[in-house]
Protein backbone atom coordinates (compact mmCIF):
# COMPACT_ATOMS: atom_id res chain seq x y z
CA UNK A 1 0.00 0.00 0.00
CA UNK A 2 1.38 3.38 -0.99
CA UNK A 3 0.88 6.36 1.31
CA UNK A 4 -0.14 9.60 -0.30
CA UNK A 5 2.04 12.65 0.13
CA UNK A 6 0.95 14.99 2.89
CA UNK A 7 0.33 18.61 2.03
CA UNK A 8 2.30 21.32 3.81
CA UNK A 9 -0.82 22.35 5.70
CA UNK A 10 -1.38 18.79 6.97
CA UNK A 11 2.27 18.51 8.05
CA UNK A 12 2.00 21.79 9.98
CA UNK A 13 -1.21 20.60 11.68
CA UNK A 14 0.47 17.36 12.70
CA UNK A 15 3.44 19.24 14.14
CA UNK A 16 1.09 21.45 16.18
CA UNK A 17 -0.83 18.42 17.46
CA UNK A 18 2.44 16.75 18.46
CA UNK A 19 3.52 19.88 20.37
CA UNK A 20 0.18 19.95 22.23
CA UNK A 21 0.50 16.25 23.13
CA UNK A 22 4.08 16.75 24.34
CA UNK A 23 3.07 19.72 26.51
CA UNK A 24 0.16 17.77 27.99
CA UNK A 25 2.28 14.73 28.82
CA UNK A 26 5.00 16.89 30.43
CA UNK A 27 2.43 18.74 32.52
CA UNK A 28 0.82 15.44 33.53
CA UNK A 29 4.21 14.04 34.57
CA UNK A 30 4.85 17.12 36.70
CA UNK A 31 1.50 16.83 38.43
CA UNK A 32 1.91 13.08 38.92
CA UNK A 33 -0.98 12.16 36.63
CA UNK A 34 0.52 10.28 33.74
CA UNK A 35 -1.82 10.14 30.76
CA UNK A 36 -2.47 6.66 29.44
CA UNK A 37 -1.07 6.07 25.99
CA UNK A 38 -3.58 4.57 23.59
CA UNK A 39 -2.98 0.94 22.76
CA UNK A 40 -0.28 0.40 25.36
CA UNK A 41 -0.76 -1.72 28.47
CA UNK A 42 1.29 -1.00 31.55
CA UNK A 43 3.26 -3.91 32.98
CA UNK A 44 1.40 -3.88 36.28
CA UNK A 45 -1.94 -4.37 34.52
CA UNK A 46 -0.54 -7.04 32.24
CA UNK A 47 0.56 -9.17 35.19
CA UNK A 48 -2.30 -11.03 36.75
CA UNK A 49 -2.27 -11.66 40.46
CA UNK A 50 -1.80 -15.31 41.26
CA UNK A 51 -4.48 -16.50 43.63
CA UNK A 52 -3.11 -18.21 46.71
CA UNK A 53 -4.26 -21.68 47.51
CA UNK A 54 -5.64 -22.45 50.99
CA UNK A 55 -2.46 -24.42 51.75
CA UNK A 56 -0.26 -21.43 50.92
CA UNK A 57 -2.43 -19.13 53.03
CA UNK A 58 -2.12 -21.48 56.01
CA UNK A 59 1.69 -21.60 55.58
CA UNK A 60 1.92 -17.80 55.44
CA UNK A 61 -0.24 -17.41 58.55
CA UNK A 62 1.92 -19.93 60.43
CA UNK A 63 5.12 -18.16 59.51
CA UNK A 64 3.74 -14.79 60.62
CA UNK A 65 2.81 -15.98 64.12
Amino acid sequence: MVQRKLTKKEIEEQKEQQKVRAKASRAARRSGKITKKEGKVSKSKAKTKETRSQKKIATVRKSRQ
